[in-house]
């Protein structure tokens, strides 16, 4: 017997060790979830200190130690050739470190964390290795500490959703599970991160698991509180931003936040296409060694950092002071096209970080340089530059992520200021709407559609339902009438149809409308038509706006029209004559989808274990 196979028996045997102690305790599924949910959050909150001080450990040993040697605090406050010469090299040095460790160590695994997160979910049950949450603390630490651009929350979502797989995998739970528990550490690393409890817990349901189901909530909050409770004793209760205490001045000024949700927008498409284009161009570059591009796209942040040392990604200092209006103006400008550029020179040149922080902090830049000439220009009507600031930050990450709930919520309980929160909403819905009418998915998604592995809303992968036949999928066994049948006939049919709504055909067998449960109760809840009852037939109560496709369509097709109408099935009339062929459920799809998908996650483990 392989190692692997007396692994896999004795996480069988606690696992109904466990089982069976909980049910004698008639503690439900239900509780049993919040609880592991709630060891994840301890768990997470653990990584993200380690993280946390890991960053500081290397940010001291490459910055702040050689500026001792120089008789100051860092080198940045180094006046000296030497000096200037270590800042251009330190990332440099830094990218070239993690470049061995992800040659040897992180092959397919380097980069943006959370995409690689998003796809486990998706295509791979929750699985991700646990090696890969001690690689991404080390690497990313190395990366960011360094001076690199990336952010931290890419990888500390990773590496919360690295511990809570392996978790839930000792614990041989199902795969829906196993899901729930990932979105679990990758909330808990977040709130960790960023002292944002109730944030973290929605980036996790509307970026990782793309679901708001109350089953999924509960123990991702759970996880969120502990790990942010944790985070808290230790690192301080302080919300990551420094912030005064900015208000509306005026009803005018939400003009204003109107054109800053435009340039927000316009800002997260930026970031967006220049973080992709350097990305691509790295990638151009075959006869350079893959262990010295990170070293490359570290040498060119260093440059940058000489002149810009804000663009560095272990420190918040730039958007503290930006938010507290300190910043020099023409630093500001150039700090919003500059952090992007440098964000994906490190990020695209196969170093490690995420890009929320970086978008935050090109929204607080280009916040408060509009907030800066808008107070030139309307002084009577306006708010501080760091008001557009903190909503500059929730519109640009809106903007990149098309997760507006997130960034709302992120935005508010990392600066801890409500009384901003309608202009928050107002820029925030405008830079999204602006920036999904241009870019084809968010910045994690666009990933997916680049690689031929597209995601929907949902986190279903697009190829599969797209290799899907809905005529394979058609059942001729469905609750179909005549437009002719008469008022009590529709009552006793519609009292024994298996869905809540019934199709409608006329004496040519077309289709012409259904009739719902809701239509039924609006003609007895009228008094008008009491009288007249006997005398209604199918046709009067039926809707004649109808969903419905041909059996040429695929399963994406199928399930776009099913989501967009919110239906119970799909009626399939026949291409050629119009008649009525049958129904797709959601369901049926849905379950043809998960064999699929099971399939070809099953081909994946089993060429992987033959490598």
């Amino acid at each position: 017997m392989s190692i692997f196979e007396v692994t896999q028996k004795r996480l069988r045997f606690y696992n109904s060790r466990i089982s069976r102690y909980f049910a004698s305790i008639n503690f439900s599924q239900d509780n049993y979830l919040l609880l592991i949910g709630g060891i994840v959050g301890l768990l997470g909150g653990i990584g993200a200190i380690i993280f946390h001080e890991a960053i500081d450990f290397i940010e001291h040993a490459f910055f702040s130690a050689p500026g001792s040697f120089f008789g100051s605090d860092s080198l940045f406050d180094v006046n000296s050739p030497g000096a200037y010469l270590l800042i251009i090299l330190v990332p440099a040095i830094g990218g070239l470190l993690v470049g061995i460790i992800s040659h040897f160590f992180e092959k397919g695994e380097k980069g943006e964390g959370i995409p690689n997160v998003i796809t486990a979910v998706a295509s791979k049950g929750g699985v991700i290795r646990g090696s890969i949450a001690i690689k991404k603390i080390i690497g990313s630490a190395l990366s960011i500490g360094t001076g690199g651009a990336g952010g931290k929350e890419g990888p500390i979502v990773q590496i919360g959703a690295s511990i809570a797989s392996s978790f839930g995998r000792f614990l041989n739970l199902s795969q829906d599970r196993l899901k729930i528990l990932v979105g679990c550490g990758a909330a808990a690393g977040l709130s960790a991160a960023f002292n944002a409890p109730l944030g973290g817990a929605i980036f996790a349901m509307e970026i990782i698991l793309r679901t708001f189901r109350a089953r999924t909530f509960s123990p991702i909050i759970i996880s969120s509180v502990i790990s942010t409770a944790l985070s808290r004793g230790y690192l301080g209760n302080e919300p990551a931003f420094s912030i005064a205490k900015y208000d509306l001045v005026s009803d005018v000024e939400l003009l204003f936040y109107l054109v800053l949700g435009l340039l927000s927008g316009l800002g997260a498409i930026y970031f967006v296409k220049s973080f992709y284009f350097i990305e691509d161009i790295f990638a151009k570059f075959k006869k350079i060694p893959p262990i010295v591009k990170p070293a490359i796209g570290g040498l060119l942040v260093g440059i940058i950092g000489l002149w810009l040392p804000g663009v560095y990604g272990f420190s918040y200092d730039a958007i503290n002071n930006v938010l507290s209006h300190n910043l020099d103006i023409v630093i500001v400008v150039a700090l919003i096209f500059i952090k992007p550029i440098a964000t994906a020179f490190t990020i695209g040149s196969g170093g490690n970080g995420g890009t929320f922080a970086p978008s935050l902090f090109m929204g607080a830049m280009l916040g408060g340089a509009f907030g800066h000439f808008v107070g030139i220009l309307f002084p009577e009507y306006t708010a501080p530059a760091g008001a557009y600031a903190l909503v500059g930050m929730a519109g640009v990450v809106a903007g990149t992520t098309h997760a507006s709930l997130t960034a709302l919520i992120m935005t508010f309980e990392m600066t801890d200021n409500y009384k901003i929160i309608l202009p928050l909403m107002l820029t925030i819905i405008v830079a999204t709407t602006f920036s999904k009418s241009i870019l084809k998915g968010s910045l994690y998604t666009i990933k997916f559609l680049r690689e031929g592995k597209e995601i929907d809303i949902y986190g279903r992968q697009v190829n599969i339902l797209k290799n899907i036949s809905i005529k394979s999928l058609i059942d001729n066994k469905f609750d179909i009438i005549t437009d002719n049948l008469n008022w009590h006939q529709i009552l006793e049919y519609i009292k024994k149809a298996k869905y809540n709504t019934i199709l409608v055909k006329d004496s040519n067998s077309k289709l012409v409308g259904t009739i719902a449960f809701q239509n039924i109760r609006d003609v007895i809840m009228d008094e008008d038509t009491k009288h007249i009852r006997d005398f209604i037939i199918a046709r009067d109560v039926m809707t004649e706006n109808i969903t419905k496709a041909t059996e040429t369509i695929n399963g994406e097709e199928a399930i776009k029209l099913i989501d967009e109408g919110d239906l119970e099935y799909l009626p399939v009339v026949n291409s050629s004559t119009g008649s009525v062929m049958g129904i797709v459920s959601r369901q049926d799809l849905l379950n043809k989808y998960q064999k699929e998908l099971f399939i070809q996650q099953s081909e994946s483990k089993e060429m992987s274990i033959g490598e």
